[in-house]
């Protein structure tokens, strides 16, 4: 519903179609809400945008086979000086939230022997990618 109320634009690519993934649906549920949350707040915060707020999901097997998911959004991008720091506990470049979304998604991705990590643009966007 958050993304027809804010107008934003959402692409869900899945290769191959019956892509399956082990691991605790509850958990990693938590992750991915967690980071459309963020991208919805990403994409809300840039108004200048010529296309319009835009969040992409894609799963896929990438080249080592193990499963990906990237959450990108055209928002105004991660500043450099905190892209280092956002996963750490309590931190937060937000007016509201805790800080700890981020931290928790680390540890569950952790959890099932995986990762996660961001690359950003300034006046771009950012891009999650969930590894497997």
């Amino acid at each position: 519903p958050k993304f027809e109320e804010k107008n934003i634009n959402t692409t869900l690519k899945i290769f191959p179609k019956d892509l399956k993934i082990l691991a605790d649906p509850d958990l990693i549920d938590q992750v991915l809400i967690n980071l459309l949350l963020n991208a919805i707040d990403a994409v809300a915060e840039g108004k200048s945008r010529k296309s319009g707020p835009k969040i992409t999901i894609v799963a896929s097997v990438n080249l080592n086979n193990r499963i990906t998911i990237e959450i990108a959004d055209n928002g105004p991008g991660i500043k450099h000086d905190k892209l280092d720091k956002i996963f750490m506990p309590f931190f937060t470049s937000k007016t509201k939230g805790s800080g700890i979304g981020l931290s928790l998604s680390r540890q569950i991705m952790q959890m099932h022997k995986g990762s996660i990590s961001v690359r950003s643009k300034q006046d771009e966007g950012a891009i999650f990618t969930m590894i497997f």
